[in-house]
């Protein structure tokens, strides 16, 4: 079996609040796009799992922890080995762990017929990787609670998008350490949901925003990209990667050849698609 899975980018992301347990809560609208990861999945009586990427720690790897949560979960005695080729660049706040785990979970349910409903694999994945339940789902979503709670939203288009990975990713708990001590953010998911049911473009643009631009510097990189001909300018997750939303592929493109001689960067275009079967 193959699949693709998805990496996601966050239109929004608000901070309202900590659990009892001092978990952050976000109000998110996160939208996927068509830069993927490949996981190929063939049915063994073990189970092993290993990357293209070989800095990534197999054994260690949610992908991993999620197969083995699957099988105890349905309560099935199997295995797989799990091979996925990584693209989605890693520790970039774009959810590619997170992506290859809802793959491989989705993959091994339709491998082993499991009759498990949504409700069943966000109740798997949600202890083991915030972004995991949104990358079952896909598409463009509104996510509150820890990560737990997704809302699908109608789709917002294949708007052309330009991927820069700049620096080394900062621990997502030290990143929302910085944040608890900077004054709060505006709030912009809501009049993000206002720009997508009225189709409001100016006002969709307008609405790019993310709680840790406060304590991560874009200034640069949106400088550049607006000079480039980007609409709007956001950071993905805690960082550190940086789009740029286009209103064509010929500006994208344009901008893209700019940015390729000095950083890692990515052409990619909204997708309705978190995870996809291809075979």
């Amino acid at each position: 079996m193959k699949l693709q899975s998805n990496a996601k980018i966050n239109l929004t992301l608000d901070i309202t609040g900590k659990t009892e347990n001092g978990y952050h809560l976000i109000d998110s609208v996160f939208q996927s796009i068509s830069l993927f990861d490949e996981i190929e999945i063939e049915k063994s009586d073990t189970l092993s799992v290993s990357f293209s990427d070989k800095t990534v720690a197999a054994e260690k790897s949610i992908a991993k922890k999620t197969a083995e949560a699957f099988f105890e979960y349905a309560g099935i005695s199997g295995g797989a080995d799990i091979y996925i080729r990584n693209n989605i660049p890693s520790c970039s706040g774009m959810g590619g762990g997170s992506g290859d785990a809802a793959a491989v979970l989705i993959g091994l349910c339709h491998m082993y017929q499991a009759n498990l409903t949504i409700e069943d694999l966000i109740k798997i994945t949600a202890p083991i990787g915030a972004d995991i339940p949104f990358c079952l789902v896909g598409g463009t979503a509104r996510v509150t609670g820890i990560g737990e709670k997704i809302k699908p939203l109608p789709f917002a288009g294949e708007h052309p998008v330009l991927i820069i990975k700049k620096g080394e990713k900062q621990s997502t708990a030290k990143m929302y350490e910085m944040l608890d001590s900077v004054p709060v953010q505006p709030i912009k998911t809501e009049q993000m949901l206002s720009a997508l049911k009225s189709g409001d473009k100016a006002l969709f643009f307008g609405s790019i925003s993310n709680a840790f631009t406060a304590v991560s510097d874009i200034s640069n990189a949106e400088t550049e990209l607006k000079s480039l001909g980007a609409e709007a300018v956001g950071l993905s997750g805690s960082g550190p990667t940086v789009f740029g939303i286009f209103a064509d592929k010929r500006a994208r493109d344009e901008a893209f050849l700019k940015f390729a001689e000095k950083c890692t960067c990515f052409k990619a275009e909204f997708s309705p698609f978190g995870v996809q079967i291809l075979r």
